[in-house]
C-alpha cells in the first residue's frame, strides 16, 4: 500500500505490463468438457478402468440414432431410407463399425454347416409379416434395435476409440448431415459426442452471462451505496484487472475453461469486491472528515487491512479446501479461485492507492451515515430487549433443520445438469423410454482359478444367471456377455435362445464360438486367453441412489449364486467412476468444512486468547450451515457434488463479516471500552460495511441462478441463501450470544442500549 502511495504511477505502468502479459496468455484458454477429466484419480477403481479399457476398449463411443416413422417400422420406403443412411455411415471418417437393423442376420443350421439369413428382409415386403412375428417374440431384440411399439428403429455407430474434440464435432455433424439428407419424421441422436456440443456450447454462453450479470448487478450497488461514479469505476476496474491477470496465470500453465471454471468469474468478484469495499467505506468515511490522503491510508492500513487479510485467509481456505477432492477441475477452481481472490487483496493494497493518489475523491458534505447510524442503534436496541425471543427462535429452528437433515438424501444422475427443453436431453428420455438407455453399464468379470476359463460349461451357466439378473434387475439395452453369445450360436441349432441344459450341447455351442475366436464381437467380450470378460449394456439415467440399490442387489446375487472362489465381479466403466466421484466429494468436503472451522476458530483464538470467544463466533457461522442443510432435506434437494461442494466454500466466505467484527471489536477492547460497550460500537460502525459487503455477495452469486446447469444454478441459489442467512446470524444472534458472555458488564450499563 505504501508503494501505491509513495510511487503511484511506478505501480500502475508495473501493473499495465502485467496486463499486457496476461492478456496474452489468457487468448490461450479454451474452452473443454471432458467427462474423464472427472474421474476420481486418487482412487483405485481408476488403474482397474484402465486396465479394463486397455482389454476392451471404451465403453461411451458409441451413437446411438433413434428413426421414426409414423406409418410404422415396416414399410419399404422407410426401411430403404434405412439401409441407405446405414451404407452412408459406415462411410464416414473416425466410424469402425455401423450395425443397422437392416443389416441384422439371424443364424440358422442348414445341412453342415451355419447359414446367415436377414433378420429383417427389408427389400421384400411380404415377409414382413413372420420378420415382424420372430423378432418381437425374441428377446434378444426387443428395446435394442426396434422398439417395442414398432415406431422407430436404432442404428448402432461405433466410433474410434478417445477421438479428439475436433474430431468428435466433425462426426457429430457428419451424422446427422446423413439423417437430415433422408428426411425421417424425426431422428434422436445419443452418444459423448452430441452431449459434449452441447456442453461446451452451454459453456461459453454462461461464462459471458456471468460476467455480464455480475458486472451489472455490482455496479448497481455500488453507485447506490456511494453516489460516486469512481466508487463504481475503481472497484471494478480492480476484479477485471484480478480476472485478467487469475486468467493468464491459467493460460501460462495450459489449463482450461470447463463447467467449474465458469464460476471463477463470479467467485472473484464477489469476494475480491468484499475488501474494496471494505477499503473504500473507510476511505470514503474518512475523506468526509477531510482528512489528508496519508492520514487516510495510515488508518486504513491499522484498521481494514489487517481484518481483511484474516478474511483472505479464511475465504481463502474454503476454496482451498476442494483440494482435498479427487477430482481435478474441481481442485483447479479451489486453485484459481484462490489465486484470483489473492491478487484481488494484493490490488486493493497497490492499484486502489495509487488511483486514488493520482485521483483523489472529494469530499461529501453529507453522505447519509447519520441516519443510517441511527437505524443501526434502534436496531441494535431492540435485538438486545429481544434476546431471549432470538434465542427461542433459533432454538427451533434448528430443531427443525436437525430434522430436515435426517431426510436429506445422496443421489446423482449424469445428463441432470442439462435443462429438459435440451434436444440431447429430450433424446435422452426418448432412448430411456423405447431402448432402455443410454448410460454406459459395465460390469468385468475375471477368473481367479487357474485352472478354469470363461470357456468352462459351469462357468457359462453361472453367468448365463447373472446375465439374466443383470437384465431383470437393470432393464438394459444393448446388453452383450458370453452367455449371451452362446445363446445366440444355441439359437442356430436348436431355434430357442437359451443355455442348453445337456452338456454336451453347451460344449458344441462354446466350441463354435471359439472357433471364431479372432471376431471383433467376440473380443468385446472375452479376452484371448478366456480369463477375462464384461457385461456391457446401456441403461437409464436412474440417479446414483437408485444404482446404488441395484449394484448393492447384484453383489447379493453373485454371493449366493455364483462360485466366488472361481469368479470376481467388479463394477468398472466411466459412468460408474463419476459416481464414484461424486460419493467421494461429500466425504472430501466434510473434511473441507471442518478445515474452515479449525482456522476460524484458530483465529479467534490467537485474537482473544478465549475459548468462550472463540465459540460465540463460531456458532453465528455454523447455524447457516444446519439450516440450510435442513432446508435442503426439507425441499427435496439432494446431496450431490454441486450441493456438497457449497458447504465449504459458503462457510469461508460467510465467515469474512464474523472476522470483521472479531477485528474491530479487538480494537475497541484496546481502546480501554468495557466488552459490552466495544461490541456495541463494533456494531455500528462494522455493520454497515458487513450490510454492504453481504448485498454485494449475495449479488455475484445470484448471477449464477441464472445458469442453465442445474449444479451451477444450486451452488449460486444455496450459497446466496447461506449468505443471507449468515448475516442475520451476525446482527441478531451475535450480539444475544456476546451479551449472554458479558451479560454482567451488559448489567451495569443498562444505558448503554
Amino acid at each position: 500500500m505504501l508503494a501505491g502511495l509513495q510511487r503511484p504511477r511506478t505501480v500502475l505502468v508495473i501493473l499495465l505490463l502485467l496486463t499486457c502479459g496476461s492478456f496474452y496468455y489468457s487468448g490461450r484458454l479454451k474452452f473443454d468438457y471432458d467427462f474423464e477429466k472427472f474421474f476420481p484419480d486418487n482412487d483405485p477403481a481408476l488403474p482397474f478402468f484402465h486396465q479394463h479399457r486397455n482389454t476392451f476398449g471404451f465403453d461411451n463411443e458409441f451413437i446411438l440414432v433413434a428413426v421414426e416413422n409414423k406409418k410404422g417400422i415396416f414399410q419399404k420406403p422407410f426401411l430403404d431410407k434405412v439401409q441407405r443412411v446405414s451404407e452412408k455411415l459406415k462411410e464416414l471418417r473416425y466410424v469402425e463399425q455401423v450395425v443397422s437393423p437392416t443389416t441384422l442376420k439371424k443364424v440358422s443350421l442348414q445341412g453342415l454347416g451355419f447359414l446367415q439369413t436377414p433378420l429383417l428382409h427389408y427389400q421384400d415386403p411380404s415377409l414382413y409379416a413372420e420378420d415382424s412375428s420372430y423378432i418381437y417374440n425374441s428377446s434378444q431384440w426387443k428395446n435394442t434395435f426396434f422398439a417395442e411399439n414398432a415406431a422407430s428403429l436404432c442404428i448402432y455407430v461405433k466410433s474410434q476409440d478417445g477421438i479428439s474434440k475436433v474430431k468428435s464435432d466433425s462426426l457429430a455433424v457428419a451424422v446427422e448431415d446423413c439423417f437430415k439428407a433422408e428426411g425421417f419424421d424425426n431422428v434422436h441422436y445419443a452418444g459423448r459426442i452430441f452431449a459434449q456440443a452441447v456442453y461446451l456450447t452451454k459453456l461459453k454462453e454462461q461464462f459471458v452471462l456471468f460476467l455480464v450479470t455480475s458486472f451489472v448487478l455490482i455496479s448497481l450497488l455500488l453507485w447506490f451505496t456511494f453516489k460516486r461514479i469512481g466508487a463504481v469505476i475503481l472497484p471494478l476496474s480492480l476484479v477485471f484487472l484480478s480476472l485478467v491477470f487469475t486468467f493468464g496465470i491459467m493460460g501460462l500453465l495450459g489449463n482450461t475453461i470447463d463447467i467449474m471454471a465458469v464460476m471463477i468469474p463470479s467467485m472473484v468478484f464477489v469476494a475480491g469486491m468484499s475488501d474494496v469495499v471494505h477499503f473504500y467505506t473507510k476511505y470514503s468515511d474518512e475523506i468526509s472528515k477531510k482528512r489528508s490522503q496519508p492520514e487516510i491510508f495510515k488508518l486504513i492500513f491499522k484498521e481494514v487491512a489487517g481484518p481483511t487479510f484474516l478474511t483472505l485467509i479464511s475465504t481463502v481456505a474454503g476454496f482451498l479446501s476442494l483440494c482435498y477432492s479427487g477430482v481435478k477441475p474441481i481442485r483447479d477452481f479451489g486453485i484459481f479461485t484462490s489465486v484470483g481472490i489473492t491478487i484481488a487483496f494484493i490490488l486493493t493494497y497497490t492499484y486502489l492507492p495509487a488511483m486514488l493518489s493520482i485521483f483523489p475523491a472529494k469530499p461529501q458534505a453529507d453522505r447519509g451515515y447519520s441516519k443510517s447510524d441511527r437505524r443501526m442503534q434502534r436496531l441494535f436496541g431492540r435485538v438486545i430487549r429481544n434476546g431471549k425471543l432470538i434465542s427461542l427462535v433459533t432454538v427451533v429452528v434448528m430443531l427443525l433443520s436437525v430434522w430436515g437433515m435426517t431426510r436429506l438424501e445422496t443421489n446423482q444422475a449424469i445428463l441432470e445438469d442439462l435443462p429438459n427443453g435440451e434436444r440431447v436431453k429430450q433424446d435422452m428420455f426418448f432412448f430411456e423410454k423405447y431402448y432402455g438407455g443410454v448410460r454406459p453399464l459395465e460390469i468385468a468379470v475375471e477368473i481367479k482359478d487357474d485352472k478354469k476359463t470363461i470357456w468352462d460349461p459351469d462357468i457359462i451357466k453361472q453367468l448365463d444367471e447373472v446375465e439374466r439378473f443383470v437384465s431383470k434387475t437393470y432393464s438394459p439395452g444393448f446388453l452383450l456377455g458370453p452367455a449371451g453369445l452362446v445363446r445366440s450360436v444355441n439359437q442356430a441349432y436348436d431355434d430357442t435362445y437359451i443355455i442348453p441344459e445337456d452338456t454336451a450341447d453347451l460344449n458344441r455351442d462354446i466350441k463354435v464360438l471359439r472357433k471364431n475366436k479372432n471376431s471383433r464381437q467376440l473380443k468385446a467380450i472375452i479376452s484371448a486367453d478366456g480369463k477375462k470378460a464384461r457385461f456391457t449394456a446401456k441403461m437409464r439415467d436412474a440417479g446414483s441412489r437408485e444404482l446404488d440399490r441395484y449394484n448393492t442387489a447384484f453383489f447379493d446375487f453373485v454371493k449366493t449364486h455364483t462360485d466366488t472362489s472361481a469368479l470376481k465381479f467388479t463394477m468398472t466403466g466411466t459412468a460408474n467412476l463419476i459416481d464414484i466421484n461424486n460419493k467421494n466429494l461429500i466425504t472430501n468436503t466434510l473434511q473441507g468444512l471442518l478445515t474452515g472451522v479449525g482456522i476460524l476458530g484458530l483465529l479467534t483464538l490467537i485474537l482473544h486468547r478465549s475459548l468462550k470467544m472463540m465459540f460465540v463466533f463460531l456458532i453465528p457461522n455454523l447455524v447457516p450451515l444446519v439450516i440450510m442443510a435442513g432446508l435442503m432435506g426439507l425441499c427435496g434437494i439432494e446431496l450431490k457434488s454441486s450441493t456438497a461442494i457449497f458447504f465449504s466454500i459458503a462457510f469461508g466466505i460467510a465467515t469474512d463479516d464474523t472476522i470483521h467484527f472479531i477485528s474491530r471489536f479487538r480494537l475497541e477492547l484496546r481502546a480501554g471500552h468495557r466488552p459490552f460497550r466495544a461490541f456495541r460500537q463494533t456494531y455500528f460502525e462494522t455493520g454497515k460495511a458487513v450490510l454492504l459487503t453481504t448485498l454485494i455477495l449475495l449479488g455475484g452469486f445470484v448471477s449464477l441462478i441464472t445458469s442453465d446447469f442445474e449444479s451451477i444454478y444450486l451452488f449460486g441459489l444455496l450459497t446466496a441463501i447461506t449468505l443471507f442467512v449468515a448475516l442475520l446470524s451476525e446482527i441478531f444472534l451475535l450480539p444475544v450470544l456476546l451479551t449472554f458472555l458479558f451479560r454482567t458488564d451488559a448489567k451495569k450499563h443498562p444505558k448503554s442500549l
